[in-house]
C-alpha cells in the first residue's frame, strides 16, 4: 500500500469518526449554546469545620448550583494544621475515627479505599493565607494527577487571600466539572480529533461555570454595597448636621467639609447604580462589565460609608461634644492594635533579624508613650485637635517606615535569589496598596483623607509576608518535583485511595 493511500484511508476513517462523534452526541449538547443543567448529582453534603472559618450556608448554597455529573457525595474537613503536617494522612484518619462511612465498606476492597461515589476537600490552615488543600475520590470518580492539581489550583487565590470559603469553591466547582465528565467533553477528544465544533460544545460546561461564578460574585457585590448605603442613608442626617459644624478654618476640618460637597452627589448616584444593577437580566450579571459595575458600586458606597464615620467622628472632636472622648479611641484603634500586633509578629524571629525587630520592638514602646501622650493632651485642651491628629499620623507614618526596614531584612534572610526576592516584594507590595485584601482600612479621619498606602497595617504587612513565603516554598517545591501533587499515606498500611493534596 502507498503512503498516498495509506494518508486518504486514515482521512477517511478520521472523516467517518467525526461523523460518529457528532452523531453519538447528546440532543444536548449537539448545537452550540445549549446551556447544561446546573445544580444536579449532589447526593449528600458533609461539612466539618473546626476552624470556625468557613461559611457553611453559602457553601451549600454553592454546591447545590453545581452539577457533578455523577451522582456524588461532597464531604468537607477544614482543621487547623501545621506546616509538616501530612494532611492525606490527617484526612484518612479522620475518616476513621470520625466519619467509616467515607471509607469503602465494600468486602473486596479491604477498606483499602474511599467509598464509591464520594469526594472529599481537606482544607488545612496553618495561618493567613498558608496552608494546604487536599482532594480525595472514590475510585469511581477519581481523576488524574494533573486534573487533581488543576482542581487544586483553582483555589489557591482565594486561599492566598484568606478567602476559605471562596477558594474551596472554587475548587469544588473546578472539580465537579472535571470528575466523570461525558466522553464527549473531555479536552483530549478534541485533540485527538481535531473537530473545532465538538470543542466549542466541550467547554461550554465550563463557560457555564465561569458565568455562574460571575453572578456570584455580582450578588456579593451587590449586597455588600446595599449594607453600606443602607448605613450611609441611617446616618444621613447626623451627617449633614456634623458636616455643618466643622470648622473652616481647621486643615483636616476643611478637607472633610470639602469631601462633604460632593458626598451628596454621590450619594445619589450610588441609588441609581443600585437600582440599575437590581434590574440587570441574568445575562448581565453572568458577564464581566456587570461584575465590574457591581464592583464600583460596592467600592463607592464603601467609600461613602467610612467618609460619614469620619465627618460625624471630626464633628465630636472639634466641637468636643458628649461623645468627643469616643470619637478619639475609634482615630486612635488602628495604631493600638497594630503596637499589640508588634509583640506577635516579632515572636521568634531568626538570629538575623534582631537588629530590625529591635527597632520595632522601641517603636513599639515610645509610640505607646507617645500615644497616651497625646491623648492626655487632647484631653487637657493643650494641644488642638489638628495637632493630635498630626501627631498621630506621625506615629502611623513612622511605624510604616519601620515595617519597611524590617521587610527588606525579612526578605534577604528568606529569599535565596533575585526571583524569590521579587516575588516575596511583590506580595508584600500588594499587602501595603491592595487593602482591601485584610481589611485593612477603616472609617477614621486619617484613613479617610489620605490613600491607602500611606499607613502600613501590621496585619497586613503580615497577611502580605505569610503570601510572599508561601510564594516562595510553591516555587521550590515545583522546581524540586515533577508534580505538584503529594500522594500516598504514611502509615496508613496498605490504604491507597485515590487523592492528593498540595500547598498554595
Amino acid at each position: 500500500m502507498s503512503p498516498r493511500t495509506w494518508n486518504i484511508r486514515i482521512a477517511g476513517a478520521a472523516a467517518m469518526l467525526s461523523l460518529g462523534l457528532a452523531g453519538a452526541l447528546p440532543a444536548a449538547h449537539a448545537a452550540i449554546g445549549v446551556q447544561v443543567a446546573a445544580g444536579q448529582n449532589l447526593e449528600s453534603v458533609t461539612i466539618d469545620d473546626s476552624t470556625g472559618k468557613l461559611n457553611e450556608q453559602r457553601l451549600r448554597d454553592a454546591l447545590e448550583e453545581l452539577d457533578f455529573n455523577e451522582p456524588t457525595d461532597v464531604a468537607i474537613y477544614a482543621r487547623n494544621g501545621e506546616y509538616s503536617d501530612d494532611i492525606n494522612t490527617k484526612t484518612l484518619d479522620y475518616a476513621k475515627s470520625t466519619h467509616p462511612e467515607w471509607i469503602s465498606g465494600k468486602p473486596e476492597d479491604y477498606g483499602d479505599y474511599w467509598a464509591d461515589g464520594l469526594f472529599i476537600i481537606t482544607l488545612s490552615i496553618e495561618g493567613e493565607g498558608d496552608g494546604q488543600i487536599g482532594t480525595y475520590f472514590g475510585e469511581d470518580r477519581k481523576v488524574s494527577e494533573s486534573s487533581m492539581e488543576s482542581i487544586h489550583e483553582a483555589g489557591y487565590d482565594d486561599f492566598n487571600l484568606s478567602r476559605w470559603t471562596d477558594g474551596v469553591i472554587a475548587v469544588a466547582d473546578k472539580a465537579s466539572v472535571i470528575m466523570n465528565r461525558p466522553w464527549y467533553q473531555h479536552p483530549a477528544l478534541w485533540i485527538t480529533t481535531g473537530i473545532g465544533g465538538l470543542v466549542a460544545a466541550s467547554v461550554g460546561g465550563a463557560v457555564l461555570h465561569t458565568r455562574s461564578a460571575r453572578r456570584k460574585t455580582f450578588a456579593e457585590e451587590l449586597h455588600q454595597g446595599t449594607l453600606h448605603l443602607t448605613n450611609v442613608t441611617m446616618d444621613l442626617e447626623e451627617t449633614e448636621l456634623a458636616a455643618r459644624t466643622l470648622p473652616s478654618a481647621s486643615g483636616h476640618a476643611a478637607e472633610l467639609e470639602q469631601r462633604f460637597s460632593k458626598f451628596m452627589a454621590k450619594y445619589r448616584d450610588c441609588f441609581e447604580a443600585q437600582q440599575s444593577l437590581e434590574q440587570q437580566s441574568k445575562k448581565e450579571r453572568s458577564g464581566t462589565n456587570g461584575v465590574r459595575q457591581a464592583k464600583e458600586f460596592r467600592e463607592s458606597t464603601q467609600s461613602l460609608d467610612l467618609t460619614d464615620d469620619a465627618i460625624i467622628a471630626a464633628a465630636a472632636l472639634y466641637t468636643r461634644s458628649a461623645t468627643w472622648q469616643d470619637a478619639w479611641h475609634a482615630q486612635t484603634k488602628p495604631l493600638e492594635e497594630d503596637l499589640d500586633d508588634i509583640r506577635e509578629l516579632l515572636n521568634d524571629v531568626e538570629p538575623e533579624l534582631m537588629g530590625s525587630a529591635a527597632a520595632l520592638a522601641s517603636y513599639r514602646e515610645t509610640a505607646t508613650t507617645e500615644l497616651n501622650k497625646l491623648t492626655a493632651q487632647l484631653t487637657e485642651e493643650s494641644i488642638t485637635v489638628d495637632q493630635a491628629l498630626d501627631g498621630l499620623s506621625a506615629l502611623r507614618a513612622e511605624l510604616t517606615e519601620k515595617l519597611d526596614v524590617f521587610a527588606q531584612a525579612q526578605i534577604e534572610v528568606y529569599a535565596e535569589n533575585a526571583e524569590e526576592k521579587a516575588d516575596m516584594q511583590s506580595e508584600l507590595k500588594k499587602s501595603r496598596y491592595e487593602t482591601r485584601a485584610y481589611d485593612g482600612r477603616s472609617g477614621t479621619i486619617l484613613d479617610v483623607l489620605n490613600p491607602a498606602s500611606m499607613y502600613w497595617r501590621v496585619s497586613g504587612y503580615h497577611h502580605g509576608y505569610s503570601s510572599g513565603v508561601s510564594a516562595v516554598t510553591a516555587s521550590r517545591e515545583a522546581a524540586s518535583s515533577s508534580g505538584g501533587v503529594s500522594s500516598g499515606y504514611s502509615g496508613g498500611g496498605s490504604f491507597s485511595g485515590a487523592g492528593g493534596s498540595s500547598r498554595f
